[in-house]
């Protein structure tokens, strides 16, 4: 009898181990099959007027953040609007998540556990997303009521009514919560930022003097504010700021951070490069102060420190797109790079200008870039009624040399030699000068090149000397200018002045489309050429142009290889009776980061010579760089 009492102890004590061992497998399959699912959400702040809570997504956004809004009432069944910064299904993700945000942003954050499915209900797309109606005003009664304080919403939007909510829900917020999500200093802050972005500049800078009086020792605030100052161009009043801020503490980092900011802003490299070189020594190998020197320096015309410093940036930081881009852009421009550009030319009176264009640069030292230039031409027009036949070959070989003299000024200096239709020496001299970071202005004195735009020239030994001045800018990668004047001077046989032709050409652009590339151009041409002897016109020209033209240009990479080009537009003569019109498409093609071609054809229902008629070209171009 005893020993049936201990195996009936046995087998009870073995049941409830069992019990004990399935109990989570057994809840398991029930949350599986129908319980409600969690998710732990990053709340940053929580706002009552929620016009504050967009704007403040808004700034979110452009940190990089994927904020959500969702609308939450209190126990009171006041609305209040909460941003979010992500949900996860683990207690450690949303932790892991907040930190990252704190460090990052220096603000406060709240995990908080919520339904996915009352999340999702909740959240708000937009401003105009409708408001959800007040828990007391939801059909069947809670198990648990509280008191119910009745508030009327000032907003006219219509109230959506919620499936099925837990009441837990509903008092997921509490005047509690609000104060711990967002204490009174960060609440200012947000609001403060929230102020600045509006356009309300002077009353924000006005706030966050009154916060660093109340806060003095935040240093986090104190470099905010000076990098709204700095933002906003109150560079004499950052920088007095930055100088008392380092005086008190010259290895303050925040204060290195905006001084090499400042520099770089007003164009102060060298000074931007020391407070660079001090915070890296301090803090080595730290990714802002790198990126900051990368780009300092390629401003800075440094361009062999720029390409060190974007190398150790991406050893450091692999993902980072604009820095490779920058470093591709910088060898692209500085490395040996051959470039051949064939064309073939019809134009009336079956006229046949058949051109290739050779051009090998190179980086001679720091300052100085060389190119040599080959041209090969050949002109061919048959014979006709009243039209002399054509058959002339031109080859011109020239060197030209590019020194940056400052930052922003570049010498130009060129010689060559041609023969064909004549011989004889050509010269360049010329500059670009960096007049903004819109564009540059430039001068080009070109002297006894070859005359090859109208076939009959070559016949008669054409050769022209010109003068030109060219500026071509774009303004906050929206609106092109470009404007040119052009004095040209035409010679023939020996050394007989033939004719001068003065020249001017102002171009306006819009940028409708980043991707694709869409633009549309307005240009007004103008042009006036007068014989120097009015009895010997033995090349016919035409002699006035007054030229209106509407064109477009579309341009879309369809991979990271292949992409295409489209121009065209209509042309308006005031000297001619009716308007003209011409198309260009163009394919364009990458092979990695060396080899660039491209293949195309215009077309245009008028030369622009004196008989006028169609003209026709095939275009082609290959790029190497080495």
């Amino acid at each position: 009898m005893k020993e049936v009492k201990e195996y009936k102890f046995i087998i009870l004590l073995v049941a409830c181990l069992l019990l004990f061992v399935s109990a989570p497998f057994l809840q398991a399959k029930e949350n599986s099959s129908g319980a409600i699912e969690k998710v732990w959400t990053v709340r940053v702040s929580t706002f009552e007027n929620e016009s504050n809570a967009w704007d403040f997504v808004t700034y979110l956004k452009s940190k990089g953040y994927k904020p959500v809004v969702i609308r939450l009432f209190d126990s009171k069944y006041k609305l209040w609007t909460a941003v979010q910064v992500g949900d996860y299904p683990t207690h450690s993700q949303a932790v892991a998540s907040g930190r990252s945000f704190k460090r990052k942003m220096k603000l406060n954050y709240q995990i908080k556990k919520m339904d996915a499915k009352f999340l999702s209900e909740r959240t708000a797309v937009s401003s105009k997303t409708p408001l959800p109606v007040r828990p007391d005003e939801i059909g069947p009664s809670y198990s648990v009521r509280k008191k119910v304080v009745k508030t009327v919403l000032t907003s006219g939007k219509k109230a959506v009514n919620l499936s099925s909510v837990s009441e837990e829900s509903f008092y997921e917020i509490t005047q509690d919560d609000v104060l711990r999500a967002v204490s009174t200093r960060q609440r200012k802050i947000i609001l403060t930022r929230i102020m600045v972005r509006r356009g309300y500049i002077d009353d924000g800078i006005r706030m966050y003097e009154k916060l660093l009086k109340i806060y003095p020792e935040d240093m986090d605030l104190r470099e905010e504010y000076i990098s709204t100052l700095i933002d906003n161009e109150e560079y004499n009043k950052a920088g007095s700021l930055l100088q008392s801020w380092l005086e008190d503490d010259p290895a303050a980092a925040g204060a290195l951070r905006q001084n090499t900011r400042l520099k770089f802003l007003t164009g102060d490299y060298s000074q931007q490069q020391a407070s660079l070189n001090y915070l890296l020594k301090l803090r080595p190998g730290d990714i802002d102060a790198l990126s900051s020197s990368a780009y300092g320096r390629q401003e800075g015309g440094d361009w062999l420190g720029a390409i060190e410093s974007f190398s150790e940036l991406i050893d450091r930081e692999p993902d980072n797109a604009d820095a490779r881009i920058a470093l591709s852009g910088l060898l692209k421009q500085h490395r040996p790079r051959l470039n051949l550009t064939p064309r073939v030319y019809l134009q009336t009176n079956d006229t046949i200008t058949t051109s290739m264009n050779t051009n090998f640069s190179m980086q001679l030292d720091k300052l100085t870039r060389g190119e040599f230039i080959y041209d090969f031409t050949q002109i061919y027009r048959p014979a006709g009624d009243g039209i002399e036949k054509v058959d002339k070959t031109i080859n011109r070989a020239a060197f030209l040399f590019r020194r940056d003299l400052t930052r922003k000024f570049t010498g130009i200096l060129g010689i060559g030699a041609f023969e064909g239709t004549a011989e004889g020496v050509t010269g360049a001299l010329g500059f670009d000068w960096q007049l903004s970071d819109s564009g540059p202005l430039s001068f080009m004195l070109n002297y006894n090149n070859p005359w090859t735009d109208e076939p009959s020239a070559a016949n008669y030994k054409g050769r022209y000397n010109q003068i030109s001045m060219t500026y071509d800018g774009f303004y906050n990668d929206t609106w092109g200018l470009f404007m040119n004047g052009q004095v040209r001077q035409y010679v023939v046989d020996n050394d007989r002045l033939y004719g001068t032709k003065g020249i001017y050409n102002v171009i306006l652009t819009r940028k409708l489309m980043n991707n694709p590339e869409l633009y549309v151009s307005y240009s007004y041409y103008r042009s006036h050429f007068k014989y120097d002897d009015a009895n010997y016109t033995p090349i016919v020209l035409v002699q006035n142009e007054s030229i209106h033209t509407l064109s477009t240009s579309f341009s879309k990479w369809f991979c990271d290889t292949i992409g295409m080009q489209v121009s065209g537009g209509i042309r308006q003569d005031e000297f001619k009776s009716s308007p003209s019109y011409f198309a260009a498409p163009n394919l364009l093609m990458k092979l990695g980061e060396r080899w660039e071609f491209n293949a195309g054809y215009e077309y245009s229902s008028d030369s622009g010579l004196v008989g006028g008629g169609e003209s026709q070209a095939i275009t082609g171009g290959i790029s190497y760089v080495f």
